[in-house]
């Protein structure tokens, strides 16, 4: 009986009380990933494919300056991973835009203390928003080369 009891405490505790609020991470931390189109007016558009294991965010094409962006929730043990294809003309490159809850990516470098990764495509490649404690400020570092 004690267990059931105990059972029911626990099911309560992690259900949703009302329905908007599964819109809400319990327990863990809502990440966000935005995309953004910085290249120079007049490119091509830029394309991209974005997905996860689970989620297909589809394809979209982003005009200059357009954000694309999606929130989820990341759970106590992380170990969600998204990425992106892009093409641009006839350029493509395709790699992980989150797999870790404290760079965005693993290997970026300065701990991401806010639950935002922003990218932003360019035309000599794609840059992370990071944060330095050193100088208590945000700067875009230049992640990865088109080629």
């Amino acid at each position: 009986m004690a267990h059931s009891l105990i059972t029911i405490f626990l099911l309560f505790l992690i259900t949703p009380l009302d329905l908007s609020m599964a819109k809400h991470c319990a327990f863990c931390s809502r990440y966000t990933v935005h995309i953004i189109n910085k290249l120079r007016s007049h490119s091509p558009n830029l394309k991209i494919h974005c997905a996860s294991k689970d989620d297909d965010l589809g394809y979209h094409t982003l005009s200059i300056n357009q954000d694309f962006n999606w929130s989820f929730c990341e759970s106590i043990f992380p170990r969600t991973l998204f990425f992106c294809h892009f093409w641009r003309g006839s350029k493509e490159k395709a790699f992980d835009v989150f797999n870790d809850a404290h760079t965005c990516v693993k290997g970026s470098g300065n701990i991401n203390i806010l639950t935002i990764c922003k990218w932003k495509v360019r035309s000599d490649g794609f840059y992370l928003e990071e944060y330095s404690s050193k100088n208590d400020t945000y700067y875009m570092y230049h992640y990865l080369e088109w080629s």
